[in-house]
């Protein structure tokens, strides 16, 4: 694991209050759960993206090798292997789903490989980025553009400091532009860039303030230039683990470790910083982490820690709507009469979810240690009317 708001209703026009009889029907959802199987061969897989046509990928252990599930079709092992994988964030996907990229390991001589990005090309292809920087050394890569055109990560220093702990160093990726070191202000000492628009002009992530200090504090770079992060008070948040499509909405994680508010938080253009609250019955103080965003942001997944006196620490998912508040995953899905996840799973989190906030990725550990994978579908009916007209809209805003 990586520890590892108010209703909003309807708004009918006046016209039809004045002159039609609005007897609207009860709304009628539907929410369905599908598991995802492992590939055969392969009994441990995790999945970690969800492109906007229901395809997922995933990573199957031990091996590292990149799995594709495609909606309507069995799974298939991409290759990619020996990869570093970040369980419920890599391997990436762009929202296309035709851009995958992970974190390979490459021989060129030295005494242990070199870490570096690598992008599927279909098939079972894989080929490394090229124009990496003189400046970086080993590489890692955490964020893809939802356009899949931008990559960003953190990268060893290519010639270590003489003396003391190494920085991370930021960095993104373009195929015109190569790999380019980010800067770090003034007061950071280390930082990992997370998150990218389409455009390459925002890349979002979290910087550490010293050597000595492992708390991540969310950061954003506007066309190069890093700034922090703040709430309304001017308190650093969490660190940043998404974004949209031109991150004019931008999710992340609670402060860890007491430094800060432990709560996950939205951030919009215009708006500024929302934190999220806990779902109802949550532990209070649970440090919370926003995974992804619907693209207009009135979605948000993600997972907070409950501390099980039997397992310790585990993750619990939860399922934001800016209609409807926080939402348990489990008891979301029990209301529905869907059995998935239960108090003595070991970890179940939303890691997911499609750009118009219909359908959610889950990933999880049972009761039996044993990994499941689902995709949920969320589906809201437009107002009915009984005279026969049409709604004007959602019962609920997504």
């Amino acid at each position: 694991m990586i520890a590892s708001p108010p209703p909003v209703r309807p708004f009918l026009r006046p016209l039809c209050a004045a002159l039609l009889l609005c007897s609207a029907s009860a709304m009628a959802d539907s929410v369905t759960l599908a598991e995802l199987p492992a590939p055969d061969g392969y009994a441990v897989t995790g999945a970690t993206n969800i492109a906007a046509d229901g395809t997922v990928i995933g990573v199957a252990y031990p091996d590292g090798l990149v799995v594709r599930w495609q909606p309507g079709a069995a799974p298939e092992v991409l290759g990619g292997g020996l990869t570093f994988t970040l369980d419920n964030v890599t391997p990436l996907m762009s929202k296309y789903g035709d851009v995958i990229a992970t974190t390979g390991y490459f021989d060129e001589g030295g005494e242990a490989p070199v870490a570096a990005p690598e992008l599927w090309t279909g098939g079972t292809d894989w080929a490394r980025i090229t124009g990496a920087s003189a400046e970086l050394g080993s590489a890692s890569v955490f964020g893809i553009s939802s356009d899949g055109h931008v990559l960003t990560g953190a990268a060893e220093p290519a010639v270590p400091p003489a003396e003391g702990p190494w920085p991370q160093l930021p960095w993104m990726w373009t195929a015109a532009g190569g790999q380019v070191r980010l800067a770090l202000p003034a007061d950071a000492f280390s930082a990992q860039a997370w998150a990218a628009s389409n455009d390459g002009h925002v890349v979002a992530g979290f910087g550490q303030t010293s050597s000595g200090d492992f708390t991540r504090y969310a950061m954003r770079w506007d066309d190069g230039v890093p700034s922090w992060i703040t709430d309304a008070e001017g308190q650093r948040v969490g660190q940043v683990i998404g974004c949209n499509s031109d991150c004019s909405v931008i999710v992340g994680a609670g402060v860890e470790n007491g430094m800060g508010d432990p709560r996950a938080w939205r951030w919009r253009a215009g708006t500024g910083i929302e934190y999220l609250d806990l779902p109802e019955g949550a532990q209070a103080g649970a440090v919370t982490y926003a995974f992804e965003s619907s693209e207009d942001g009135n979605v948000v997944v993600g997972s907070y820690v409950v501390f099980d006196p039997n397992l310790g620490p585990t993750n619990h998912g939860f399922y934001w709507t800016a209609a409807d508040g926080p939402h348990d995953i489990t008891a979301f899905l029990a209301d529905w009469g869907i059995e998935f996840g239960a108090a003595d799973w070991v970890d179940l989190l939303v890691v997911g979810v499609t750009p118009d906030g219909r359908t959610l990725l889950l990933n999880g550990l049972d009761a039996e240690y044993q990994r499941r994978r689902a995709v949920v579908q969320v589906e809201q009916d437009d107002w009915i009317f009984a005279d026969g007209f049409d709604g004007f809209g959602p019962l609920r805003v997504h």
